[in-house]
């Protein structure tokens, strides 16, 4: 089903969201949303609790520094530290 509807933006950069869009939804007044630019579209969607377990690990994994010392395969074969390093960027 798609709903759409025409606004137009107001002198400070504000739009107003249509009733039927924010209760099919579930936008109230203070909800959180989120405003993404793809190409040539603005795309705005409501802050979801998986949105911010994304982002909270995402800000976890960002501020991790991994240093690899050795690595091995398993049925003999190695490969220098060397290598691995320039492979995975740490040099």
């Amino acid at each position: 089903m798609k709903i759409g509807s025409r606004v137009s933006i107001d002198r400070f950069g504000r739009i107003v969201i249509p009733a039927q869009i924010r209760k099919k939804l579930g936008i109230k007044a203070g909800s959180e949303l989120i405003v993404e630019l793809r190409g040539s579209m603005i795309i705005i969607r409501p802050l979801r609790d998986i949105d911010r377990v994304v982002d909270g690990w995402y800000e976890k994994m960002t501020n991790t520094r991994v240093e690899a010392r050795y690595f091995r395969i398993s049925g003999g074969k190695w490969i220098s530290d060397e290598y691995v390093r320039r492979k995975l960027g740490l040099d």
